[in-house]
């Protein structure tokens, strides 16, 4: 029990940030594919990282792939989004 607890929690942590990220990057009229890359992008992450979570010895390869492509969209989303409003893009 204590093991989807965490999964949840990390879950509510940060597809709530990552999602609103997404939705301000296509304000911003950017490319169709680039959002869909984004949200498969956070999918796959949360996806391996809940798998890595939930094994009952830990796999960390999961777990750590999937943190850092939700890390990747995160960063990917507010780097364009500062550019985007420095006019850069």
């Amino acid at each position: 029990m204590l093991r989807a607890m965490r999964v949840h929690s990390n879950f509510s942590e940060y597809v709530p940030l990552s999602l609103l990220l997404i939705y301000l990057v296509e304000g911003t009229a950017a490319n169709s594919v680039f959002i869909h890359c984004l949200g498969s992008g956070l999918l796959a992450g949360r996806l391996s990282h809940a798998y890595g979570l939930s094994q009952t010895n830990e796999n960390f390869k999961f777990r750590v792939s999937g943190m850092a492509l939700t890390f990747t969209v995160i960063l990917i989303c507010s780097g364009y989004l500062l550019l985007s409003y420095v006019n850069v893009l």
